[in-house]
């Protein structure tokens, strides 16, 4: 079941759940505790989906202006294989990636990505072997393979950049659209100034991950925060 029908259903529950609550004809001090911490929590939830969905829909869409002069590196996130096949949603990075990286063959590229399950290569190795088959130069493209999600992406990736003499480097980071406002936030963690190009993705999994990305805001909010 996707993230965005389990969304959908818990908001349905919700929903159901303080009707009851509201016309639940019992008014104990307790019960009306209760029925207003869980209205005002919920109110609050909804508030704070919209704000963070209003950012990341502005980052996703909003174009935005840099000078490819300033950019010391590309930065291309990893987003899952078939085996060694690129995914629908990573093939549409690797798709926006290719066109710059040949319209910008100045620019080296690190491809970072390691190896989850299902796959048989990182996922670092099968960006590089698709970037160098279609024209991009070999030596422009470099490895990073331990990464497991965006924060590691970044983390190792800047640890690269600084192992290769280039301190406090701008970056462009090339992943889905969706995944712009977290991955440059991110980003300003580990000391990178970073502009941000997005690649498209199938329409449900566009939409599901939308939802998603909400949750992994308040993830990383939240580990930041302890």
């Amino acid at each position: 079941m996707s993230f965005g029908v389990l969304f959908i259903i818990g908001n349905i529950l919700a929903v159901v759940i303080i009707r009851w609550l509201i016309k639940y004809k019992q008014s104990s001090r307790p019960l009306v505790i209760t029925r207003n911490v869980i209205v005002f929590g919920y109110f609050l939830f909804l508030i704070s989906f919209f704000i963070v969905e209003g950012l990341i829909l502005k980052e996703a869409y909003s174009k935005e202006k840099y000078n490819k002069e300033e950019i010391d590196f590309v930065i291309i996130l990893g987003a899952g294989l078939r085996g060694e096949e690129p995914s629908k949603t990573l093939q549409g990075r690797l798709d926006v990636a290719l066109e710059f990286l040949l319209e910008n063959r100045e620019i080296p590229v690190i491809v970072s990505g390691g190896q989850g399950p299902g796959e048989a290569i990182t996922e670092a190795e099968a960006m590089g072997t698709f970037l160098v088959k279609n024209g991009v130069e070999v030596d422009r493209v470099y490895y990073e393979s331990l990464s497991t999600d965006t924060n590691e992406n970044l983390k190792f990736s800047s640890g690269m950049m600084t192992q290769l003499g280039v301190k406090k480097p701008t970056v462009l980071i090339i992943t889905s659209d969706y995944h712009l406002f977290r991955a440059k936030l991110l980003a300003k963690e580990y000391d990178l100034t970073s502009y941000g190009l997005g690649g498209d993705s199938p329409f449900f999994v566009k939409v599901n991950y939308y939802i998603r990305e909400y949750f992994g805001l308040v993830k990383e909010s939240f580990l930041k925060f302890f």
